[in-house]
């Protein structure tokens, strides 16, 4: 896959289909490919971008501090390579935190808005949830990481039903997430606080939730609701924390139909 160079890392990046341009961005621990059953439906009538954030899949892993503030300003510098003047923004989970930093930090390159199981704050439990992730990695390497993340992710009913494939992608999730990759990106998502400032922005924006997210509850998105104006929330039910990959279809008719409604945007 393409690599571009943003000042001093290198991104990865994938780009399919014509139309208007749709960036995808990666919950915490993905790759690009966590959004393959989005790429067929979606480049029908999109130009879409994915890609993996500093720190994630085929990108540079820089062993420094990361923000979800320079997460959203590798984002600008990927589009202005790619000559992306303006794009609808989804963003999963940590991707949706990175969305909330770059519809903020530049509204002039936002056309429509979608977080996904995110939040606008860490709040206790979920910091303690994350804290756990970042010391299990540390005490156990990828694998005790990913054993410990592993049950907050998909609803009960998926996960009975996927486990043995879910246990056979851990040696690919560990590979593609050192264990100082994982830490820092945590540290970054543990610290994302919006609270005070999440109002301010003026996408229009569709909020969507996993009815069974045990990860980032419901409330999570209910806040959002609440503090972005120009927003709507949509539940799925008997859904986790992945929408895009357990219920791929019904995800990609919610998102298909509100982006429609604001391809004027771009």
């Amino acid at each position: 896959m393409p690599r571009v160079k943003i000042d001093s890392i290198e991104l990865q990046y994938e780009i399919s289909g014509y139309g208007p341009p749709v960036v995808f961005i990666n919950g915490l621990t993905m790759d690009l490919n966590g959004w393959l059953l989005q790429v067929e439906p979606f480049s029908r009538r999109y130009r879409i971008l994915r890609y993996d954030c500093r720190g994630q899949g085929g990108s540079d892993k820089p062993d420094t501090e990361y923000s979800q503030e320079l997460h959203a300003e590798d984002l600008h510098g990927l589009m202005e390579k790619l000559e992306i003047a303006r794009a609808h923004i989804i963003g999963l989970s940590n991707g949706g935190m990175i969305a909330q930093h770059f519809a903020l930090s530049y509204p002039e390159k936002t056309g429509a808005l979608v977080l996904v199981d995110t939040c606008s704050y860490v709040d206790t439990l979920l910091g303690l949830v994350i804290t756990s992730w970042i010391k299990s990695a540390e005490a156990g390497g990828g694998e005790l990481r990913y054993d410990v993340a592993l049950p907050y992710l998909f609803s009960e009913e998926f996960t009975k039903k996927n486990l043995d494939r879910m246990m056979a992608m851990k040696e690919i999730n560990m590979a593609l997430n050192p264990v100082k990759s994982v830490v820092n990106l945590s540290r970054a998502s543990r610290g994302h606080d919006l609270r005070d400032r999440v109002s301010g922005i003026e996408a229009p924006t569709l909020i969507i939730a996993g009815e069974e997210d045990i990860l980032v509850p419901v409330k999570y998105s209910r806040i959002l609701r609440e503090k972005i104006k120009n927003s709507t929330l949509v539940t799925i039910k008997h859904c986790g924390h992945v929408p895009p990959i357990e219920k791929p279809d019904e995800f990609n008719q919610i998102v298909m139909r509100f982006l429609k409604d604001h391809d004027h945007l771009l």
